[in-house]
């Protein structure tokens, strides 16, 4: 089978856990199929990028070109929005090609796009199509949340995404049960979780764990807040943080002022990198206060026997409760610091937690298991 997958915006550009998904995919599906990756931008300048946002004839040609160059049975498409309009749908349409997309994140349905405003946790555009989005400007300002709030509103109530696309794949229970509460027709979607290679992930020696990571985006939705309050908490513990992001020097000034030398900052690191960190902690710490669709972090943590505390918000509820670690109220600092607590100071309760959660990732999630299901949603369309 010919597959091409087409994400929009570039890689440089994708939030690390959606570009490991992408390249998981390429590389499964590579072993029985051929397989090519395409990153497509909006095109420069303000006016382009506006009114690309609806229609680009550049991006309609480009997908045009693609299928001609790589003849594919199925495109499968993962962000579209805000990068990309139905114009490269249109394009799939025309070249009798089937289409698939991934659902990542809430873009069609939140303006935002991570069910997040205000420092918290927000879904009150679910079911609706998304005017509390441009009422609260939750997209910059007014004016940008007007245009997405149009381009989202024509897709989905002239039902034009519906027919362009023939099979929608939610990462999670969470974000297809978001989306059909939003007009999504059920039949159209079909839930499949992002995939783990377990191969990879052998887990550190218990023996030699000590103190807890966080890894992801340094920001208000993914928790800083959060991680102010942890630090002073566990200032027995190594605490260590990966990645960057908008909070980050602030964070790193909190420390420095208070002289907390137990906080390890790692900047952005490389998946195996992130992975050899979370398996030599005795838990890790994915406070988001926006809706996490499938947290990439915590299912890797999991993997790799080390136990998750995370808020009880998206799709990391049912991923962790399902696996292990605990679950918590996003704006419950008090309770996370608790449960992190109980698992720096009893790591025999930690590794108890860490087994289930290993069992969880490698009898459900395993790249081999994925990738089936994937070719069977490409044979169905």
């Amino acid at each position: 089978m010919n597959i091409l997958i087409i994400q929009g915006g570039s890689n440089q550009k994708l939030p690390s856990g959606e570009e490991t998904v992408i390249l998981s995919d390429q590389q499964s599906l590579a072993k029985k199929h051929n397989v090519n990756i395409e990153y497509i931008e909006n095109q420069k300048g303000v006016l382009k990028t506006i009114f690309g946002l609806v229609w680009s004839f550049d991006n309609y040609n480009k997908i045009v070109a693609l299928i001609d160059r790589h003849k594919p049975d199925v495109i499968h498409f993962h962000t579209l929005v805000p990068y990309l309009s139905l114009s490269v749908l249109y394009a799939a349409k025309k070249k009798g090609v089937k289409v698939v997309q991934t659902l990542h994140n809430g873009r069609w349905i939140c303006i935002e796009g991570g069910f997040f405003r205000n420092g918290k946790y927000c879904d009150k555009c679910v079911g609706t199509h998304g005017v509390y989005g441009v009422i609260r400007g939750c997209k910059h300002n007014r004016a940008v949340s007007f245009l997405f709030f149009l381009v989202n509103f024509f897709a989905r109530k002239s039902k034009r995404l519906f027919s362009l696309v023939d099979k929608f794949i939610a990462v999670s229970e969470f974000i297809k049960d978001t989306h059909i509460e939003s007009g999504f027709p059920v039949n159209k979607i079909e839930v499949i979780n992002n995939s783990i290679d377990v191969n990879l992930k052998k887990g550190g020696d218990w023996a030699d764990r000590v103190g807890l990571a966080f890894a992801g985006r340094v920001s208000t939705a993914k928790g800083a807040e959060v991680l102010r309050y942890l630090i002073p908490i566990v200032h027995r513990h190594p605490f260590h943080i990966i990645g960057s992001g908008e909070r980050l020097q602030e964070l790193q000034l909190f420390c420095n002022l208070n002289k907390y030398e137990h906080v390890v900052f790692w900047g952005k690191q490389r998946n195996n990198k992130t992975l050899e960190i979370l398996e030599s902690v005795i838990c890790t710490v994915v406070p988001s206060q926006c809706g996490e669709s499938f947290s990439m972090v915590a299912a890797e943590s999991m993997s790799v026997g080390t136990p998750v505390v995370a808020s009880n918000v998206g799709g990391l509820s049912d991923l962790v409760l399902n696996g292990g670690g605990s679950i918590i109220d996003p704006q419950d600092y008090d309770h996370f610091g608790k449960n992190v607590l109980l698992y720096l100071e009893h790591p025999d309760t930690a590794k108890e937690a860490g087994i289930r959660g290993k069992e969880y990732v490698l009898q459900n999630l395993p790249n081999e298991i994925k990738v089936e299901e994937l070719i069977k949603v490409y044979k169905e369309v």
